[in-house]
């Protein structure tokens, strides 16, 4: 398996790590993993990559066409199966981000970077900051 990426498929991989395993619409992709301006100039730039990161196992995608990154450690047979909705439930809903409604109540998601580019270069600095405050 080749494991050289192109600049384009670094930068969607980059941007599917940061969103910590959230499902990604092509659209999201485009427009914001690379820039505005590329997306203006070619809107679906990242449709022909995203094949070659699912075949090399990095990135997986959903019934809905979204895509979310699993890196090389995490294995389709590895992570749990999404919860199946009951058969005697006449109405499904969406809750928030995430297309299958949760069994239990989840915590609530540890604070971010902005980005890991910046977090990186204020580890690399040796000062001492402060993690991001719980919005």
């Amino acid at each position: 398996m080749n494991t050289t990426f192109s600049s384009d498929e670094l930068e969607i991989l980059e941007y599917l790590k940061s969103w910590d395993g959230k499902y990604l619409s092509l659209v999201d992709i485009s427009r914001n993993a690379s820039g505005r301006q590329k997306f203006r100039d070619t809107p679906n730039w990242a449709n022909g990559l995203m094949t070659r990161l699912i075949d090399a196992k990095l990135v997986e995608a959903n019934e809905r066409g979204h895509y979310r990154y699993i890196g090389k450690a995490e294995s389709p047979e590895a992570r749990p199966a999404a919860p199946a909705l009951s058969k005697t439930s006449k109405t499904a809903s969406i809750v928030g981000d995430d297309y299958f409604p949760a069994t239990e109540p989840s915590e609530p998601p540890a604070p971010r970077w902005v980005s890991p580019q910046i977090e990186a270069l204020l580890k690399q600095s040796g000062k001492k900051f402060s993690e991001p405050k719980k919005s």
